[in-house]
């Protein structure tokens, strides 16, 4: 093709855009859009005529193409030998300083032309999402994009969504499928909690009994009946190909996979895989992995094979998750009992000069945490991290109260607000089906309103304290949670008030604003075929899966 004469030209540091066109100006465009999240700054000009999507955007770039694909804008690969692209154009590029933020970007839409401006590849995925949620029908009933001006970066670096693999293991395209959704509400933090009582579900290459004795329970409790097994051997995990599909799969759409081990509790599964890891000097010690629901006693023992042993998880941790930062170590719910039992344990303590078991954990925290930084990653854990004393380079996940994120603040740690009162998507969001597939672990209220109107940062904190706050994140925990149309009703649309509180400045929140553009998004999710929960409780798709 001779690049000489297409009209308008595009760039991008990773060489992700082309040159792309359309045909003629649309009619006058009446109708708002319905983004979400809402931008920082939005001028819409409605009642002027918008740029036409009545034909297929054009390009000229094969990346592009597939990224345009995959958001839903209408779009169409140029052959090789065309020569000319007539009518109006989009073009972005890639410089610093354009909003002051690395994800964020400027958006200008006329009839003639859209341009796109970012700090960075992310901005103008961001960009291009916005446009894919900004499609309308003009005075002649085509699909059009009303003119308008964003200016636009999100309130916080992390927006994310927690997904259970350990209680219920969703299958790879279903995991896809998550990711999409996330992608579409700029969501782009998938937190994957691999390793927990009832089931260690990430292979290992070096630890095979991880998965061939520790990725397999005996049974699972009946929904509707929590204390009662139905029998059946469960067992499922990822293999290291999988995991890179996953992670490589959520890159593409700027989605960093954060992997969480448990330590050093939530190890039954570890430990009966590698008996050796636990306190085996206790009496009556007999590690089986767990198969009901709730917390329990088994924890790993304080020696330097159990430290070894996670040096090594590491090492195919990182290998697997190249991209994320962090690797996330639990640290929440840990009976110290087994270590009050344990000779050793209590030896290990005398030796540190630990005054309790809690400091115990603290010291265990702190060994792990080496191995991570060692390795060039930072540790994030559960709030229970700063029983017995804080490091002060890790970052806390606060799940209770979020009062508990006062003292990681005022020593200068990051944190991220997880607290099971807003952002705990497992939780029953009131009116429900009558219906056991539906079985939530509490009979609260926490629908998607109580979400949209809390705010990560608590009072009282000042605003270089703001500053470490790292962002917010909804929790899917999938004891409850058997299949994906149950994850999806749980999820939505929690999730996309979830988004907006994570990404808009908190000064332009409106909730009535907020469920007008909120009800504009069934067609999309209908689309996806997303059971998402609707305003009277009722799940939105035919619920024949259980």
């Amino acid at each position: 093709m001779d690049k000489s004469k297409l009209i308008g030209t595009s760039l991008c540091t990773a060489g992700l855009l082309g040159t792309l066109a359309l045909a003629a100006p649309s009619a006058p465009v009446n109708e708002k859009t319905a983004i979400v999240p809402l931008p920082a700054s939005i001028a819409e000009q409605t009642g002027a005529p918008g740029f036409s999507l009545k034909n297929p955007i054009i390009t000229d770039n094969p990346a592009l193409y597939r990224h345009m694909q995959q958001l839903g804008l209408p779009t169409s690969l140029a052959p090789d030998n065309v020569d000319l692209f007539i009518g109006p154009d989009i073009s972005a590029s890639t410089s610093q300083g354009t909003t002051g933020n690395q994800e964020g970007y400027t958006l200008t839409v006329t009839p003639n032309r859209i341009t796109i401006a970012a700090n960075s590849d992310a901005g103008i995925f961001y960009a291009l999402t916005t446009l894919a949620q900004s499609i309308v029908k003009d005075a002649d009933g085509n699909a059009a994009i009303p003119s308008m001006n964003i200016t636009d970066a999100p309130r916080f670096e992390w927006r994310g969504l927690m997904v259970d693999s350990c209680r219920r293991a969703r299958s790879v395209d279903e995991i896809k499928k998550m990711i999409d959704l996330m992608a579409h509400y700029k969501l782009n933090r998938m937190h994957w909690h691999l390793t927990d009582d009832q089931g260690w579900r990430m292979e290992s290459k070096k630890y095979p009994k991880l998965t061939e004795i520790g990725g397999k329970r005996s049974e699972t409790p009946i929904m509707g009946q929590r204390n009662k097994g139905d029998g059946t051997p469960y067992q499922a995990f990822y293999t290291q190909d999988q995991i890179r599909d996953i992670v490589a799969y959520a890159k593409a759409r700027h989605i960093t996979v954060v992997p969480e081990i448990e330590v050093p509790g939530h190890a039954a599964a570890a430990i009966t895989a590698y008996p050796e890891l636990g306190n085996k000097d206790i009496p009556g010690y007999n590690p089986s992995v767990v198969t009901r629901w709730g917390v329990f006693p088994y924890i790993f023992s304080p020696s330097e094979e159990t430290f070894t042993f996670l040096d090594n998880i590491f090492a195919e941790v990182c290998e697997l998750f190249p991209d994320s930062p962090y690797i996330h170590i639990g640290g929440d719910e840990a009976p110290k009992d087994q270590w009050k039992k344990s000779p050793f344990a209590q030896k290990i303590m005398k030796e540190n000069g630990l005054k309790n078991e809690e400091e115990l954990q603290s010291y265990f925290i702190r060994r792990v945490e080496k191995l991570a930084n060692a390795r060039g990653k930072k540790i994030i854990g559960w709030d229970e991290i700063q029983e017995g004393g804080l490091s002060p380079t890790a970052t806390m996940m606060v799940w209770r109260d979020a009062k508990w994120a006062l003292h990681a603040l005022q020593q200068g740690n990051h944190v991220i607000m997880v607290p099971n009162s807003h952002y705990y998507f497992d939780y029953s969001q009131g009116a429900k089906p009558a219906d056991p597939a539906y079985e939530t672990i509490n009979s609260g209220n926490l629908d998607w309103k109580r979400v949209y109107q809390s705010d990560p940062v608590i009072p009282g904190v000042i605003p270089e304290q703001e500053k470490l706050v790292l962002g917010v994140q909804g929790n899917l925990w999938s004891e409850y949670i058997p299949t994906m149309q149950k994850w999806e009703y749980q999820a939505f649309p929690r999730a996309i008030a979830l988004a907006e509180i994570a990404w808009t400045p908190k000064e332009k929140k409106d909730i009535k604003d907020f469920e007008t553009r909120l009800q504009k998004q069934h067609p999309y999710l209908d689309g996806k075929k997303v059971n998402f929960r609707m305003d009277d409780g009722t799940p939105r798709q035919d619920r024949n899966a259980k």
